[in-house]
């Protein structure tokens, strides 16, 4: 459908120019909602259809919507109030911002919006961006342009900014920027989005009201997203756990508390049923009552408790489980995990033991994989064609959880670098696994711990940097963007060395115990026999 364009300022136009826009849009709207209204009236199943249908998922989905899009109990009328929104008649860029705390389902309503048949229809184009904590704007702005193109996009940062405001200009748009956590990350891209009078609109989720305010500007409404009540939360369990399947009535009263107990918050709720799902026998009482009797609230608050909640479900995972998840802890926020990326870790890390019922030990890593899924505690973002999973992500809650555990247990060393200058930082690891978490800049650290086992580098730039390594033990080494020189003096002494990238640069590794040749046999990574 063609958008009506207005390529002048709209505060430069006189009261009969904003009448005669105004009067062109309102009558494309009724015009277009009037022709769905038709279609679905001359369907077969017309009245089994709601107002207002939705288009199913996509493949390339946020790491928060494959898992959460069953979570609509309650939704309903925050649903409707952003749909109204978005279908309002000002001509001028609305900024919607929803507001809420962690997992109370704020991504989970935008992304029901956005996917609205009716909504991609109306506009000419939309995104979907996600900023987090890490906020990198070049890294955003790339981002936003290939959501918008589908192609891979390179240049400056003014460059990028230019070419998505040129991609955005004289079209009616619908942008979602999820999880904005400061106010500089909206001044580094509000210049981005056009305000030419075609009736566009940005949707943005936040956990701070402050955050939305200054975005929305004071004369637009925040959306504050609410607890879902006791009889909500109920229905909601049940529906994660039996589907369209009634609760047994033994089990009724034993749910009711339950649900009650985990507060309103939708997060918890779906990580109890997930816990309930993977017990022997979901209808046996003794399991319901065993898990309301561990997560009944006496604390003094909400967050606590939720908090109590997720701990519980992850000190219930079985031993073989736990260092999987804990190892999600060594990736970015918000990163989107390569599956095959991350089996190759495991088996180098030994996570993975042979199993009578699988060939091989990634078979065995998929089914690790696929438990924690059913757990609720990662969550889908990619499926390949044959339905295997292809990416996982994990919800900051909980993400936040297993990064505190694998501190707490030694499991793993967090090392963010975001500090601008070019001097060494000196790492003290007492722990046998490394993550450096790269932000901004070259960077040359120095690990002066030599119990150091397994060193894992993730770089927002592109620019090489340096890492200099005192332990001989070391096993796994996923450094990409780290200049093989840099190393090629001591990887000869890497024994026990299992895991590399090959992308760096390997023709300095003349004395290390690789053939050149073995290069082709992994694309990316190289894992070498036990």
């Amino acid at each position: 459908m063609d958008s009506y364009l207005c390529w002048a300022s709209t505060t430069d136009h006189d009261d009969e120019m904003n009448l005669d826009r105004d009067l062109t849009m309102a009558s494309e709207r009724i015009d277009f909602i009037l022709g769905e209204t038709l279609k679905m009236n001359n369907s077969d199943t017309a009245q089994d259809l709601p107002s207002l249908s939705y288009s199913s998922p996509v493949d390339s989905l946020s790491t928060i919507q494959a898992t959460a899009k069953k979570m609509v109990v309650g939704f309903e009328d925050d649903l409707n109030s952003i749909k109204e929104r978005l279908y309002e008649d000002s001509a001028k860029l609305q900024i919607i911002p929803i507001v809420g705390m962690g997992g109370i389902g704020k991504t989970t309503l935008a992304r029901r919006a956005y996917e609205d048949s009716i909504l991609s229809q109306y506009f000419d184009t939309h995104a979907w961006i996600t900023v987090s904590q890490e906020y990198q704007r070049k890294e955003i702005l790339s981002g936003l342009l290939k959501s918008l193109k589908n192609e891979q996009s390179n240049g400056s940062q003014a460059e990028l900014a230019k070419r998505v405001y040129q991609n955005l200009m004289g079209r009616r748009y619908l942008i979602v920027i999820d999880d904005m956590w400061s106010t500089e990350a909206w001044d580094g891209l509000k210049m981005t989005f056009p305000d030419d009078g075609s009736g566009s609109r940005i949707l943005l989720t936040t956990r701070l009201l402050d955050v939305a305010s200054y975005a929305g500007c004071s004369d637009t409404l925040v959306h504050q997203m609410n607890f879902i009540t006791e009889d909500q939360s109920w229905e909601l369990l049940q529906e994660r756990v039996f589907g369209q399947q009634s609760c047994p009535p033994q089990l009724v009263e034993v749910g009711k508390k339950i649900a009650k107990n985990c507060g309103g918050l939708p997060l918890t709720i779906v990580v109890v049923a997930g816990l309930l799902i993977s017990a022997e026998n979901v209808k046996r009482e003794e399991v319901w009552e065993n898990i309301s009797d561990n997560i009944s609230s006496r604390e003094p608050t909400i967050a606590l408790q939720c908090s109590k909640i997720l701990c519980f479900s992850y000190d219930r995972l079985p031993l073989r489980l736990k260092p999987c998840f804990l190892y999600i802890a060594a990736f970015p926020e918000d990163f989107e995990i390569d599956v095959s990326k991350l089996l190759r870790l495991w088996v180098a890390e030994g996570f993975l033991k042979p199993n009578d019922g699988f060939k091989c030990l990634e078979d065995v890593g998929e089914s690790y994989l696929e438990d924690l899924v059913k757990r609720s505690l990662l969550l889908v973002s990619k499926k390949r064609r044959d339905g295997k999973l292809k990416a996982i992500g994990i919800h900051d809650m909980l993400r936040e959880i297993c990064i505190t555990k694998a501190e707490e247990d030694g499991f793993l060393h967090r090392h963010v670098s975001s500090k601008t200058d070019s001097g060494t930082e000196f790492i003290e690891n007492p722990c046998r696994r490394l993550t450096i978490q790269n932000t901004e800049g070259d960077k040359e650290w120095e690990v002066l711990d030599s119990s150091v086992r397994s060193i894992l580098l993730f770089s927002h730039t592109n620019s090489l940097s340096k890492l200099h390594v005192r332990s001989r033990h070391i096993c796994i080494f996923d450094t990409p963007g780290i200049s093989g020189s840099n190393f090629s003096d001591t990887i000869s002494t890497f024994h026990n060395l299992r895991l590399f990238p090959s992308r760096p640069t390997i023709s300095n590794f003349n004395d290390a115990q690789v053939k050149a040749s073995d290069l082709s046999r992994r694309p990316s990574f190289i894992l070498l026999p036990l």
